[in-house]
């Protein structure tokens, strides 16, 4: 808010592109072709902005999770819906998030593995400054908000098999129910990914993600629009 008062926020603009259009252009450029696009909340703004995906040289369905409470349940409409097919494994995402990520690497890895899911994960950024200090309370050194190399988070991007459907919540959070039964029977991997992420889940985030992008070689990857 106040940005997403009359839009969903993938439809929030990060250098001239919405965060849904990053994610297509990723995709495309990833040679996925076939996107589905579960909406909710203000989908009407996001059909008639990308409408079939012509214009972007895919192919958008639009599932439509009205009422969904939580992450499991708009994935259980998606594999519900008779008018989807979905292949065998499948990618899995939110729609804020702007990588780099090779899908084929992650493709490959879970192939490998077969576990029931895969989740990308990326070292985490600190919202805080970190202090280190010697023992005699002397600070040795003062980061401002830094990316911590050595702790993970969930990026948001997964790839799933289609068996993921019977681990599914009838509603609440994916994060709270499926991957903890999934890590509990050791049906679940982590891909590590330490290429460019950013999100937005603030208005100060839109200018760190613009910071990020403009630092990064990705904007002018896929700025092909």
């Amino acid at each position: 808010m106040p940005l997403t008062a009359d839009k969903p926020k993938p439809m929030t603009e990060i250098l001239g592109k919405t965060l849904i259009e990053w994610i297509i252009l990723w995709l495309k450029k990833n040679k996925i072709k076939r996107i589905v696009i579960s909406v909710d909340y203000k989908k009407e703004v996001i059909i008639k902005h990308l409408k079939n995906g012509e214009s972007f040289g895919v192919e958008i369905i639009y599932n439509h999770h009205d009422g969904a409470e939580g992450t499991g349940d708009a994935f259980r409409s998606v594999l519900e819906n008779k008018n989807i097919e979905l292949p065998e494994t499948f990618l899995a995402m939110n729609g804020d998030q702007i990588v780099n990520l090779s899908i084929k690497n992650l493709t490959t890895f879970h192939r490998k593995h077969d576990p029931v899911a895969t989740i990308v994960m990326c070292p985490i950024r600190s919202p805080f400054g970190i202090i280190e200090y010697d023992k005699t309370g002397t600070i040795r050194k003062f980061l401002e908000k830094p990316i911590l190399p050595d702790t993970f988070m969930n990026a948001g991007i997964y790839i799933f098999n289609k068996s993921i459907k019977k681990y599914l919540p009838q509603k609440g959070a994916i994060e709270n129910t499926t991957f903890k039964h999934l890590a509990k029977n050791k049906k679940l991997k982590a891909y590590k990914y330490m290429g460019v992420f950013t999100t937005v889940n603030k208005l100060s985030d839109i200018k760190e993600a613009e910071k990020t992008l403009l630092n990064s070689k990705l904007n002018s990857k896929l700025n092909i629009l």
